[in-house]
């Protein structure tokens, strides 16, 4: 009898040694692959939890309108619609850092570099065809070869006293190149953000604030108009991740969270501004 009663303590305490070498998570860092992609396409987000090897899911991830697919310690995101995304994961009480990546419609928006103007001056007609191909560079150019290669130019032009005519119409050919290039560049600047509309199912901050026992400790999405500090929906209070955008309709996401005074407050992990 005694031996019986002897395993059993052995064995207990096998278990609570067990137990003791668990680690709880105590952090969650994402690193993304990149920060400006297509639509419809997906990129990486690697997931580094400690201690190590903690398994996330898909329902740990929170953002606004895009897709989230977990695969052991990677991610996949993807979105359907141009955007800023806002990305944070969140398991057993520990929410990791916030990432953003912007979805562009166009492969030229995601490295558009503008090539400084130039305005070369009159050598021979070498250097100004060498000047116009430099100003119809395509658009990912690196700026610093560039500048470098103006800079040559310039220096060879300088030592230049008796410049052709026939200079002079390639410059001026040149500078109406480079204008026209540079208007294009402004036209595209100019082009008003067009946010995506708000989803059919996300709730108003009146539904929250009208039975908020009834969403307390859930997950929700929300839309309405954010106040000019982007601390409250619709008066409701904002907490959590601060908002970077106000006095704008938005949709947001996150926990609503009832305070010590008694009031509700939404825990906020995303935020995009919507139609």
């Amino acid at each position: 009898m005694k031996k019986i009663i002897g395993l059993f303590l052995a064995g207990g305490l096998v278990l609570c040694a067990g137990c003791g070498n668990k680690k709880e998570l105590t952090s969650i860092q994402l690193n993304p692959e990149a920060n400006k992609v297509l639509v419809d396409t997906n990129t990486d987000i690697a997931i580094v939890t400690d201690p190590e090897n903690v398994q996330l899911t898909d329902s740990d991830f929170s953002t606004l309108g895009g897709n989230v697919e977990v695969n052991k310690d990677n991610a996949e995101f993807s979105a359907s619609k141009p955007g800023t995304y806002t990305i944070t994961a969140k398991k057993d009480g520990i929410t990791s850092n916030t990432i953003k990546i912007t979805v562009v419609e166009q492969q030229t928006e995601l490295a558009k570099v503008k090539v400084p103007d130039t305005k070369p001056k009159s050598d021979t007609s070498a250097n100004s065809e060498a000047n116009v191909s430099q100003s119809e560079t395509d658009i990912n150019v690196n700026v610093s070869d560039n500048t470098s290669s103006s800079s040559q130019t310039e220096s060879s032009s300088s030592t230049t006293t008796t410049p052709s005519s026939s200079t002079t119409s390639s410059s001026s050919s040149n500078a109406g190149t480079s204008q026209s290039q540079s208007t294009s560049d402004s036209q595209d600047d100019d082009q008003p953000y067009i946010p995506p509309k708000a989803d059919a199912d996300a709730l108003s901050a009146s539904d929250l604030t009208k039975d908020p026992d009834k969403y307390a400790g859930q997950d929700v999405t929300v839309v309405g108009t954010l106040n000019d500090k982007g601390t409250s929906l619709d008066g409701m209070k904002l907490i959590g991740y601060p908002v970077g955008i106000h006095s704008v309709p938005a949709q947001l996401t996150g926990t609503l969270e009832k305070q010590d005074d008694g009031s509700y407050a939404l825990d906020v992990t995303s935020y995009a501004q919507v139609q």
